[in-house]
């Protein structure tokens, strides 16, 4: 699959942690154009979601493309690559 494929995919998703907690959704992602690797997820985050100690870009938190463990309804991501 192409990454414009799989990242249109991807786009309305909403991420979730590993240990069952609700993120954010996502707002943008990361690509290299050259070699079609997915480099990092920026999410939205939900309201409730407490973002202290994450890397965060203007209002939303940056996670890492190696930190997603699955996708299938949610984004879901290891709790532990996030800070």
């Amino acid at each position: 699959m192409q990454s414009e494929q799989f990242t249109h995919n991807i786009r309305k998703k909403r991420v979730m942690s590993t240990d069952g907690k609700i993120i954010g959704q996502i707002k943008n992602i990361s690509f290299d154009a050259k070699t079609g690797l997915l480099l990092k997820l920026v999410v939205r985050p939900d309201a409730a979601f407490d973002t202290t100690g994450f890397r965060m870009e203007n209002d939303a938190i940056v996670i890492p493309f190696d930190a997603v463990k699955d996708i299938t309804d949610f984004i879901v991501v290891d709790r532990y690559m996030l800070h």
